[in-house]
């Protein structure tokens, strides 16, 4: 078992939502980092199944026009 430290503000949040759950914050912040790590590992395994150059070769297809004035920031 290994002690990680976070923020009070966000330790405090964690309390929270672990109340909420009604479980400890050490099962909630295991679930979550469990969470983001399968989120990250899905994205690359998609990430390594693309192509840069079939990227490349889909956007050469979109018309090089302005954006229209609703889509521009």
């Amino acid at each position: 078992m290994k002690t990680v430290q976070i923020p009070d503000e966000l330790y405090r949040r964690a309390a929270e939502l672990a109340e909420r759950d009604e479980v400890s914050v050490d099962r909630l912040v295991a679930a979550l980092v469990h969470e983001r790590i399968a989120d990250v590992e899905r994205i690359q395994a998609r990430g390594a199944r693309g192509s840069l150059d079939a990227l490349k070769e889909i956007l050469s297809k979109v018309p090089d026009v302005p954006a229209d004035a609703a889509d521009q920031l």
